[in-house]
């Protein structure tokens, strides 16, 4: 019985009883014109003749005629047993090519009116998370090691037979999840807080826009370390804030020279435990003079602690909050590279004065992160599993480390230096030679591989050529064989 109910809804069927027009040939027209333009994909499967016969005030006998009819001239088949579809032997209706102007290519009578965030979007873009998941792709966890079976029981769990996923959730985030979050990070970050100071967001990249709209307005200005991640950059642009770009050496953000140019900035964005790409630790007195500077100048620190459940030489480095006596640091987390990337979950840790505003414009601008995955993930965290799958990456990392290193020394010699940090998923190849790195770059993406080359980081202070690799995600009984590859490619770049 419910397979009369299946099929697409069609809205673009209407009915004019003012016109000379019989209706079955109204309704054949327009079905005809609707796979013709592609709106009916082949293959798709049409409301049952009752069904559709109802939906428009029709007989079913009118109906079945509209159909035959359809049938005979080869756009729609049956198929015994299942119903009626579009025909499959149709060829595939052009599409209509898709123009991005370039900024500058039409006069701007021929752009579209934007806000003023908008109008800045045009010259950013956002497409470094849409790269292909081939080898080296940096950031990426060990999906093939990812326990997919315990994560669908945990899900399942939470899910079953209940409506309590299926509400808008709590604006600040499900208490269960925060609850989970809160005693992973005084265990494991050596930082305790109380679950009413976290709230919950799709993803890091919304933890960062909340923080610069509740704490910034446009024109304010925001430490950003050069080079630093490039959507981060962006996103802050895009948001109006002025860059106040600050060096990185083999301490971290340079903070002496930062508050002597840029004293009177809002926000300092930074990555203290392990800095992305250079994968360089923020020295403690470096720590503590962004502390003091964030007390005497009324200032905020947005950490992101983005991977630092990976350190490979003890145990993970404390957060900056945690030594954070003043309540300046904003602390943001997520589950991208200590999960998969596409569970979108992430988290903000807030100096108690802030956790209203937050809270509200949380809830005016996600409304909530779907609850199923939230009760999953707390679920998952709460049953152990999220420690133990933490446990088995650490060690698995480890040892794909140790391959790309020693395989890295022997087969790219004479092309790049390899210098892998103590924690993280990435490693950066010093090229030798000269070789410009994003030419090398192109000739590693036709070999294959994927990399992205530094220079995509750099904002204004040029650097040596590099190329920024992923490990993490590779076998490593395939190592030695990409890396292989990745020499020959650089040796033609």
């Amino acid at each position: 019985m419910a397979k009369q109910f299946e099929g697409p809804i069609l809205p673009f069927l209407r009915l004019d009883v003012a016109a000379a027009l019989p209706k079955f040939r109204q309704v054949q027209d327009q079905l005809r014109m609707a796979i013709l333009h592609g709106h009916l994909r082949a293959g798709t499967r049409l409301p049952a003749s009752r069904i559709l016969a109802g939906e428009l005030g029709l007989s079913r006998q009118t109906l079945v005629r509209v159909l035959e009819n359809l049938k005979a001239e080869g756009y729609l088949e049956a198929r015994q047993g299942a119903g009626t579809f579009v025909s499959t032997a149709l060829p595939r209706p052009s599409a209509k090519p898709r123009i991005t102007p370039a900024r500058g290519d039409e006069p701007d009578s021929a752009l579209p009116r934007l806000s003023r965030i908008g109008d800045l979007s045009r010259d950013v873009s956002a497409a470094i998370g849409q790269m292909e998941q081939k080898p080296f792709l940096p950031n990426q966890p060990a999906l093939d090691r990812f326990p997919f079976a315990v994560w669908r029981k945990c899900w399942n769990a939470v899910t079953r037979g209940g409506k309590a996923a299926m509400g808008y959730g709590d604006v600040s985030g499900e208490l269960v999840l925060r609850q989970r979050i809160a005693e992973y990070l005084a265990l494991h970050r050596r930082d305790p807080c109380d679950p009413e100071q976290i709230v919950i967001t799709p993803g890091g990249h919304a933890a960062f826009t909340l923080a610069a709209l509740t704490l910034a307005d446009p024109g304010d200005g925001i430490w950003f370390e050069d080079p630093g991640p490039v959507t981060t950059s962006n996103l802050f642009r895009t948001l109006g804030l002025r860059l106040c770009l600050t060096d990185v050496d083999d301490d971290g953000m340079d903070v002496a020279r930062a508050m002597a140019r840029y004293p009177d900035a809002r926000l300092a964005f930074v990555m203290p435990s392990r800095h992305h790409p250079l994968g360089v630790t923020l020295s403690l007195p470096r720590r503590l003079a962004l502390l003091e500077w964030a007390r005497a100048n009324d200032a905020w620190i947005i950490e992101d602690d983005y991977d630092s459940e990976f350190r490979y030489d003890g145990a993970p480095l404390p957060s900056m909050r945690s030594i954070d006596s003043h309540d300046r640091v904003i602390y943001a987390g997520s589950f991208s590279k200590a999960l998969y990337p596409g569970i979108r979950v992430g988290y903000l840790v807030l100096p108690p004065q802030l956790v209203s505003a937050f809270r509200n414009l949380s809830g005016l601008i996600h409304r909530s992160v779907p609850v199923e995955a939230q009760l999953a993930l707390a679920e998952f965290i709460g049953g152990g599993h999220f420690a133990s799958h933490l446990r088995r990456m650490r060690g698995l990392y480890a040892e794909r480390r140790e391959a790309f290193m020693e395989a890295g020394r022997t087969t790219l010699a004479g092309l790049a230096r390899i210098d892998c940090s103590e924690s993280g998923l990435n490693a950066l190849a010093w090229l030798d030679g000269g070789r410009e790195d994003r030419t090398a770059h192109r000739a590693v993406l036709e070999a294959g591989l994927q990399c992205y080359p530094l220079s995509d980081y750099t904002i204004a202070t040029p650097r040596p050529g590099a190329l920024i690799l992923g490990y993490a995600g590779v076998p490593t009984e395939r190592m030695k064989t990409y890396l292989s590859r990745l020499a020959e490619a650089l040796s033609r770049s």
